[in-house]
């Protein structure tokens, strides 16, 4: 039987961070992700600044395309931003996931094994 799971989410208003962690493996992953990019998108209409921290063990295609919405909020030339790409240094999958979604994005990417 497959177990859906979601990952954890922690939200900073004040410092414009929103991170990511865990295993991104939902049977809607649309409408999980939807309110994120509403909070993002509220975020973003006070500051034009936002970081997104990202320590995922597994994250699906569906997963990955709500990632990429995510993420493209921050593309605008008006905004600034980041994306903080942490993955286990024995996980080159993870790091080469990352990577993809840095090729798609114009969005700055730090990668951070450990």
């Amino acid at each position: 039987m497959n177990e859906f799971k979601e990952p954890k989410i922690e939200k900073d208003f004040e410092k414009g961070i929103l991170s990511i962690s865990g295993i991104s493996m939902m049977e809607d992953a649309m409408s999980f992700y939807n309110p994120l990019k509403l909070w993002v998108s509220e975020f973003l209409s006070v500051s034009n600044s936002m970081i997104f921290d990202f320590n995922l063990e597994y994250f699906n295609s569906s997963s990955a395309k709500q990632l990429i919405q995510l993420i493209s909020l921050i593309e605008e030339d008006h905004f600034s931003g980041k994306v903080i790409w942490r993955y286990p240094n024995h996980e080159s999958i993870l790091h080469d996931r990352g990577k993809e979604l840095e090729a798609i994005l114009d969005v700055e990417f730090e990668f951070i094994s450990f």
